[in-house]
């Protein structure tokens, strides 16, 4: 059947009359060895319209595939399921997936995003504030983590297993995300290390003495639970960007601090604190990023120490395991940098081993070079 009219009786007067001033559309196509019925509106009111409507849709039918009506919204629950769910950023991608749905559309098919899409989503985002009570606005990376990221990531999932037809050529991923500024390196300097661990609680004393002498991300470590502890191997098991759940080394010492906290955990968390306020002075509960966050502030603030955040442990772990080993490979295997581009941020350390070496030169030569340049200027 071509396109059609579709009519109805009206109850009141018996007369035939339109059902929609659109025509409609009605066929039925072999498609993988099965015949298959599609019938609906073209939303056009001109025959001819109508019927070039329902050759183009014939042509994408003969030619789509089982996912190619994906929208955005299946697409972030099947990436969840398939790949996020059970992984401690989990939580994190949810947020970043409600972004994606919120700013480009769940109903939105796959096939129809275009890189302007991703282009508003970003500047909008950008746009936006952190929440009602903190108006500093949205920090580029984080909107990088919130849009870019996950989009690429569905995406290209998309195309490759799920067999989507989706152009991943048209996206410039470079171009889309927000430049973001070069990530400065801050270690304690003069007594400040003395005056913060001074300062610190003691309940949370072991805990960010583990980050500073391992050098792990915060959100790599704070998860851990007693399942991720290898004692007899002296290792422990955490969450990395793109592998997920990997085993890493740490020493016997590190090791037993950490046995010695989980003994003191609540149900299966490794690292936490005591309350304080009543009711319930006296217990302990899981650290979180945010108490952590909060009791760290407290802290420098009572140390009169400025300009120092969680990540900047990293950097002073990795600055100092650079000055002790002088191996750059090392440090970055400690980090656990996928590139060395991001370790060689910390070669400014290796300047102090240069000045010691020209400092020693030249109080080593400058008798004699001061005797040569003196022949030099008789001549």
């Amino acid at each position: 059947m071509s396109v059609y009219l579709a009519r109805k009786k009206d109850p009141k007067t018996g007369k035939t009359i339109l059902k929609s001033p659109y025509y409609q559309f009605d066929f039925v196509l072999q498609i993988d060895g099965e015949r298959r019925r599609f019938h609906g509106s073209t939303g056009e009111t001109a025959r001819g319209r109508a019927q070039e409507f329902e050759r183009q849709e014939k042509r994408r039918l003969r030619t789509e595939k089982p996912n190619d009506r994906m929208t955005l919204g299946e697409a972030c629950l099947r990436y969840f399921d398939e790949v996020v769910q059970g992984q401690r950023s989990e939580v994190d991608s949810l947020i970043a997936f409600a972004h994606c749905g919120r700013l480009i559309g769940d109903q939105k098919r796959l096939m129809s995003i275009t890189p302007n899409d991703i282009a508003l989503a970003v500047r909008k985002r950008a746009g936006e504030t952190k929440g009602k009570r903190n108006h500093k606005p949205v920090a580029p990376a984080t909107v990088n983590r919130q849009i870019i990221e996950p989009m690429r990531q569905i995406l290209r999932r998309a195309r490759k297993v799920w067999h989507v037809s989706i152009d991943l050529e048209q996206f410039d991923w470079r171009q889309l995300a927000l430049k973001e500024p070069k990530e400065r390196v801050r270690e304690f300097v003069s007594d400040e290390a003395d005056r913060f661990w001074a300062a610190l609680r003691p309940d949370y004393v072991p805990f960010l003495l583990f980050l500073a002498a391992r050098g792990l991300r915060v959100n790599a470590a704070i998860g851990m639970t007693k399942e991720d502890l290898d004692e007899p191997r002296c290792r422990i098991r955490i969450w990395r960007k793109g592998d997920g759940l990997v085993w890493i080394p740490v020493t016997r010492g590190q090791m037993a601090t950490i046995v010695a906290e989980a003994a003191r955990a609540p149900g299966k968390a490794v690292w936490s604190y005591e309350m304080q306020r009543h009711p319930n002075r006296g217990k302990r509960r899981p650290i979180s990023y945010e108490s952590l966050k909060r009791t760290m502030a407290t802290a420098l603030k009572a140390a009169r120490i400025t300009d120092f955040r969680i990540h900047d442990l990293r950097h002073e772990f990795a600055s100092k395991l650079l000055r002790a080993t002088r191996d750059l490979a090392l440090v970055q295997k400690s980090l656990m940098h996928s590139d060395i581009a991001s370790t060689v941020r910390y070669a400014h350390v290796l300047d102090e081993d240069v000045r010691d070496g020209l400092e020693a030169l030249e109080s080593r030569n400058s008798p004699g070079m001061g005797h040569n340049s003196q022949k030099a200027g008789q001549k």
